[in-house]
């Protein structure tokens, strides 16, 4: 199933966001509505990205944006289980070096 999901829990004052699914030109605008309603209510994320099956220039989009609007509150966003195919896509846009990216979800939590 490749349908996107978003679910978002609270744990040590930062929202942990789990997406899954793909991520393309048209369900990035459902993860960017659904990342700026949680950065509303926290401005610091950690994006599990375990089981994003694709990820397209526009869901780079709706990240860097919530990174955007994060920082500018004092927050920030930070990415964990990034799968080498997603890895990729980061790299290819020149996103790596403005993400910081961690192994596991406990390490994102653990860096705010």
């Amino acid at each position: 199933m490749d349908e996107l999901s978003v679910k978002s829990e609270i744990r040590r004052n930062a929202a942990v966001v789990t997406i899954s699914g793909r991520v393309d030109s048209v369900s990035a605008a459902a993860l960017d509505e659904q990342l700026s309603k949680i950065a509303h209510e926290n401005n610091r994320l950690a994006l599990d990205l375990s089981d994003v099956t694709y990820l397209s220039s526009a869901g780079v989009r709706a990240i860097v944006k919530t990174l955007q609007s994060a920082e500018k509150s004092g927050g920030g966003v930070v990415l964990a289980n990034v799968s080498d195919a997603v890895r990729r896509v980061l790299e290819t846009v020149g996103m790596m070096q403005m993400l910081r990216v961690f192994p596991s979800v406990e390490e994102a939590v653990g860096s705010f």
